[in-house]
C-alpha cells in the first residue's frame, strides 16, 4: 500500500463570534498534495487567549514534527510535541504574553506511505469516512456530554445539541501535561477514495454524522464539498468553524 493525497480542502471562519480562536496547519492556502502533517485546533480564553493558544500549540506540535523525522509517529512522539507546545505557552505566560486561564483542544493526522497516525485532545474532531459506506473511524470526544453517553444518559444527538456540550474534560493548557491522556490511534483499513475530516466543534453543532456522510458520498467535487460544509456552519452556526478536508489516493 502507498498513500498519497489530493488537494487538502480547509475552512477557517470567524462565523458568528468576534475573534477566530481556531488555528489550522498548514496555514490557509498553503497545503498542496505533498503535505503529510495536518492540524486542526479550537483555542479558548478569550481575545488574545485562545488565539494564542491554539496558534502556539499548532505551530510548536509542527515544529516538533518537521524536526524529528527519524521518531517514529506514534503516541509518544504526539506527547513529545505537545510538551514542547506546552512550555512555549509557559513562556508566554512568563513574559506576559499569554495568561495561565488560555487553552486548546487539538486534531492531528499524520499520514505515512501505509497508516495515518490521528490523535486529539478535546472536542475537536477526526473522522475517516468512506463515501457509499460511512464513518470507519470517529475520535470520541474528551467532554461533559460524551461520559453521559457513555453512561447511557444520554443519545449522540442529544448531546450533540445539548446546553453543557461546551464542557471538555481534556484540554492543552499551560502547566497542563500531566492531566493529558491524548487519544493516539493509528488507521490501518485503508481503501482508495477514503476522507480525512479534521473539525473543531463548529461544525459539529451544525451538522450530524448522516449529514456529514451524505456530502463526502456526493458525486461532487472536494472543494464543493467544502464549500457546502461551510455554507451550512455560516447558517446554522455561532461558533468558529475551521476543518481540513483530505482525501486518499490509495495505490
Amino acid at each position: 500500500m502507498n498513500i498519497s493525497i489530493k488537494k487538502p480542502q480547509f475552512c477557517s471562519e470567524i462565523g458568528k463570534r468576534n475573534n477566530n480562536e481556531d488555528y489550522i496547519f498548514p496555514t490557509p492556502g498553503v497545503a498542496t498534495d505533498t503535505c503529510r502533517l495536518f492540524l486542526v485546533c479550537d483555542g479558548m480564553g478569550g481575545h488574545e487567549g485562545g488565539e494564542v493558544a491554539s496558534k502556539t500549540i499548532t505551530e510548536a506540535i509542527a515544529e516538533y514534527w518537521t524536526a524529528n523525522p527519524q521518531q517514529a509517529d506514534d503516541s509518544k512522539k504526539v506527547i513529545n510535541a505537545i510538551a514542547a507546545g506546552i512550555g512555549k505557552m509557559d513562556q508566554l505566560v512568563k513574559e506576559g504574553n499569554g495568561n495561565q486561564d488560555m487553552g486548546t483542544t487539538m486534531t492531528l493526522a499524520a499520514i505515512g506511505t501505509e497508516t495515518i497516525l490521528v490523535a486529539h485532545v478535546g472536542d475537536s474532531r477526526v473522522y475517516q469516512i468512506r463515501p457509499g459506506s460511512g464513518i470507519v473511524y470517529q475520535s470520541k470526544d474528551h467532554s461533559l456530554v460524551q461520559t453521559w453517553v457513555d453512561a447511557g444518559l444520554l443519545t449522540l444527538e442529544e448531546a450533540r445539541v445539548h446546553p453543557r456540550n461546551n464542557i471538555i474534560t481534556q484540554v492543552i493548557q499551560p502547566g497542563g501535561l500531566a492531566s493529558l491522556d491524548p487519544e493516539v490511534v493509528v488507521l490501518n483499513d485503508l481503501k482508495d477514495g477514503d476522507y480525512i475530516f479534521l473539525c473543531t466543534d463548529g461544525i459539529i453543532e451544525s451538522m450530524d454524522d448522516p449529514s456529514l456522510i451524505e456530502i463526502m458520498s456526493g458525486q461532487t467535487s472536494d472543494e464543493e464539498k467544502m464549500n457546502l460544509i461551510k455554507q451550512i456552519c455560516l447558517e446554522k452556526s455561532r461558533d468558529n468553524h475551521s476543518a481540513y478536508l483530505i482525501q486518499l489516493i490509495i495505490n
